[in-house]
């Protein structure tokens, strides 16, 4: 099959929209008598809520709904329905909706918000997971036995312990015995705002003749939240309706109910007027979500050589106070722990702790960045003790192809050790290079990664040839800014053999559009792309059939390429405009085709007996090496290159998988250098982006995307993923760099100036 776009740089399929204005966002939703929402948010972190006076504000002109908890006592959650959609009872963190208010204004919402009064009796909070884990620690969750909730996650009744799981392989108190070295070492990895450039939004629309739910929004997972909302509401999944908008940025923090989930609250009481609830940028840093807080203690045992032989870990993850997808990011994100590296013996242990903080979910990477930063700089603690090159112990202990995962899953289209040499070259690692002069120290640093995929989702697509051969790629994609339609809408082209231009991809739309898991986990080009892969492959053989009636010759000899029927030795034969002309005539009329894809039977799956779903269908490997410079006079850490070398499996579109592996080093400066949470009691205060820094176009480092292509068996042309991988490997990558310029160890994220100085003066101490 002729590729003419599969593996091509090509121009998005959005672009014209975006840079034109056209592009609808949740924010640019406007439908005849809408209405505007407002929130009243509790000021405590820990408090019981003994009544709410909302007469003042149902009297402010203009308002049409006033709404408690007690009128909605519903609750929900993708994992565990712990989460009411309005405080019931009490509140658990500072920014908890506890009222709403919808008007025909926003200035109208806003004055009624402030006119509801609360009244309070504070509790006894927690902060801290390893205090709230404690059984003398004040209940955040006191029915959390009786939650409704996913039986794979274990609770501890009793306690602010959301979820514990453990895992363990071989024998690692023989092998911790049989070392030549064991390192004991403490992390902290600590939570992150997602900031994306348009701020959570929705709205929804209550049709009480149907009983049916409307939702506008530029949700990841249109199809996982409706199914969130209905399970909440105990209606049938046909009575929500989720309509996808183009997406802002979201990073997974859009992939949870957050300002739909109070936009449904307030058009339930609004006669059928829809409702927009739009967030504040303060609203955003302290009352979306957050990447989950992650207290790691990691023992490993080595022999002196460098060959891994036995680790443990315990990790405290930071719930904040409602669990949303953090259990699974507590259990899956755990794993990566272990790193790309074969390791006999492995015990894990990983507890997920409520604690009365804004809530945490689903963050770029789901746990691989925080669990990479402990695993990484312990590398290289072990290569300095050792005297080993942080390259050569990554290279001797990773996984290579036909190793067996941890589950015994025999590991294909295994690429890491490529990614660990390009990316080392890109920095010329090894070579001779300025130490720097005066107060400023420069150093080198190496990380790298594992990353599976949510396994196994499944993916459905239609795709509908009309009489003039273009094409409608009817999925529940969500275009969330990383290209998304304009993959599907490459592999579609070569698929069925047509010009791109000939491809359209409406938005997702759960009443028309077939079910897809979402656009998480990395997984979109690989799954959807599979199953548009095999809906185009369907479309063509009908194509080259009805050609082959009309030319009166054996299809198998037929083929269609850029729009244009092709036979063997005669060459180009119709256009297939002609063909579907000739086909339908005056009353026109379309093919269609239906696609679908789930890896739940592939043999690449195949483990140890009960451990089959720790698999992934495919994994991803990435490495990053970096030159950084330190200013010992201020403690200021410049990230001055990178070199990102990515394991994609075949690059669909490279130019896509290039901005997409730029952006995440991007973001994984920031959350390693500049992002940071100032609390106080719970509370945020630093709740603008004036003082909530993040790293600006000054703080950009040089950075080169290296692309290695690996061709899985099993993707559509042998595709991965790249979507999450690349925000992992800096933040440990920029702490062995800093250690390789000053020779001082940071284990503590982020490194700000403060922490660098402190080290410093330790190290003169010493």
């Amino acid at each position: 099959m002729k590729l003419n776009y599969v593996g091509k740089p090509v121009l998005r399929l959005d672009a014209k929209e975006k840079v034109t204005g056209q592009a609808v966002y949740s924010v640019d939703i406007d439908l005849p008598g809408m209405l505007h929402g407002a929130v009243l948010r509790s000021p405590f972190a820990h408090a019981e809520i003994i009544d709410i006076d909302g007469s003042a504000a149902r009297s402010v002109a203009g308002v049409r709904a006033v709404v408690t908890g007690k009128d909605f006592p519903y609750t929900f959650g993708p994992m565990i329905k712990d989460q009411p959609f309005l405080a019931c009872g009490k509140v658990r963190y500072v920014g908890e909706p506890v009222a709403a208010v919808a008007a025909d204004t926003e200035s109208a919402a806003q004055e009624a918000i402030e006119k509801i009064k609360v009244n309070y009796r504070e509790l006894a909070a927690v902060f801290d997971p390893q205090e709230a884990a404690r059984k003398t620690a004040p209940l955040i969750h006191e029915d959390l036995e009786n939650y409704s909730r996913s039986p794979v996650f274990t609770i501890v009744p009793g306690t602010n312990i959301c979820t514990s799981s453990s895992y363990r392989l071989g024998n690692p108190d023989k092998g911790f015995v049989e070392a030549d070295a064991v390192f004991e070492d403490e992390f902290y990895v600590h939570a992150v705002a997602h900031t994306p450039m348009e701020t959570h939004a929705a709205v929804a629309q209550y049709q009480s003749a149907k009983g049916v739910y409307v939702i506008w929004s530029a949700t990841d997972g249109p199809y996982r939240r409706c199914k969130e909302l209905a399970q909440a509401l105990g209606i049938p999944l046909n009575k929500v309706r989720f309509i996808s908008t183009y997406s802002g940025g979201g990073f997974g923090g859009k992939g949870a109910l957050v300002a739909e989930s109070l936009a449904v609250v307030l058009a339930r009481f609004t006669d059928g007027r829809p409702v927009r609830v739009h967030f504040l940028r303060e609203e955003e840093l302290t009352a979306s979500q957050t990447r989950i807080a992650a207290l790691i203690k990691l023992k490993t045992g080595v022999k002196k050589e460098g060959t891994l032989i036995a680790r443990r870990a315990e990790i405290f993850w930071d719930n904040g106070a409602y669990a949303s997808k953090a259990p699974e990011v507590s259990v899956r994100g755990a794993l990566s722990i272990f790193g790309p590296y074969r390791i006999p013996n492995l015990e894990i242990i990983s507890k997920l702790v409520y604690t009365n903080k804004e809530i945490s979910g689903a963050y770029r990477g789901y746990g691989t960045p925080q669990t990479a930063f402990a695993c990484e700089v312990q590398m290289d603690i072990i290569a300095e003790k050792l005297g080993i090159d942080p390259l050569q112990i990554r290279l001797k202990n990773a996984f290579v192809e036909g190793d067996s995962y941890i589950n015994g899953q025999i590991l294909q289209n295994v690429g890491v050790t490529e990614t660990l040499e390009k990316a080392a070259g890109g920095i010329d690692w090894g070579k001779p290079r300025s130490k720097g002069s005066g107060t400023k120290a420069r150093g080198r640093g190496i990380a790298t990664i594992i990353k599976g995929t949510k396994t196994p989702t499944e993916s459905k697509c239609v795709i509908k040839m009309d009489s003039d051969a273009s094409v409608t790629v009817i999925s529940s994609v969500v275009e969330v800014g990383a290209g998304q339609k304009t993959i599907m809408a490459q592999i579609a082209a070569d698929a069925i053999g047509v010009p791109l231009e000939f491809i359209s991809i409406p938005n997702a739309d759960t009443q028309h559009t077939p079910y897809d898991f979402g656009q998480t986990s990395s997984r979109t080009t690989y799954h959807m792309g599979n199953a548009i892969c095999a809906a185009g492959l369907e479309l063509r053989k009908r194509i080259l059939h009805i050609a082959g009636d009309i030319l009166k010759t054996d299809p198998s000899k037929l083929s269609v390429s850029d729009g244009k029927i092709i036979e063997e030795s005669k060459g180009e034969r119709m256009a297939l405009q002609e063909v579907l002309a000739k086909k339908f005539g005056g009353p026109g009329g379309a093919i269609v085709a239906e696609g679908s894809y789930c890896p739940s039977d592939s043999h690449m799956l195949n483990a140890s007996p009960g451990l089959k779903s720790m698999s992934s269908i495919f994994w991803t490997f990435a490495t990053q090496a970096v030159e950084v410079e330190v200013d010992t006079g201020t403690g200021v850490v410049k990230v001055l290159e990178v070199a990102a070398a990515h394991d994609v499996g075949r690059a669909i579109n490279p130019m896509s998988c290039e901005q997409q592996i730029e952006g995440s080093v991007v973001m994984g400066v920031s959350n390693a250098l500049f992002e940071e949470f100032r609390l106080d009691k719970g509370r945020v205060m630093n709740d603008t982006l004036a003082d909530y820094k993040i790293a600006t176009i000054m703080d950009l480092p040089k950075t080169t995307p290296i692309l290695v292509e690996s061709y899985h068996a099993e993707g559509p042309f042998g595709a991965k993923g790249v979507g999450e991988p690349a925000a992992a490997p800096i933040g440990p990558a920029i702490s062995n760099a800093i250690f390789d310029a000053l020779g001082i160890r940071i284990k503590e994220l982020p490194i700000t100036p403060e922490k660098v100085l402190e080290a410093l003066r330790k190290k003169k101490k010493e």
